[in-house]
């Protein structure tokens, strides 16, 4: 496994979901030097803590330490997963939902 891009990876999640380091750190009961460490490469975080991290971050741990997946990738599986099993009139009514919310931006 590699560590550094592990890191990365956790480091550009964190960011997207707009977490600081001290945020992720208080969620997970570690601290924030750890969290740094572990986004750097500096320390190897343990398998319960990758663990932990994956559930603050709402991902999974394969999209922790798989580097060649990015954010988009990332995102797009998880709206993938909650679309599974829905009706076309269901995904429809989303879409429509969708366009309504983004115009208020």
């Amino acid at each position: 496994m590699d560590y550094i891009e592990m890191g990365k990876n956790i480091k550009k999640i964190r960011k997207n979901r707009k977490l600081t380091q001290e945020q992720l750190a208080e969620q997970i009961d570690v601290s924030s030097v750890y969290i740094s460490q572990i986004e750097t490469g500096a320390r190897k975080a343990s398998l319960e803590t990758v663990y932990n991290i994956s559930l603050a971050l709402r991902v999974t741990i394969d999209e922790l330490v798989n580097s060649n997946k990015s954010i988009t990738d990332t995102k797009s599986i998880a709206i993938e997963r909650l679309l599974h099993n829905r009706t076309i009139k269901e995904i429809n009514a989303l879409e429509k939902f969708l366009e309504i919310l983004t115009d208020f931006r």
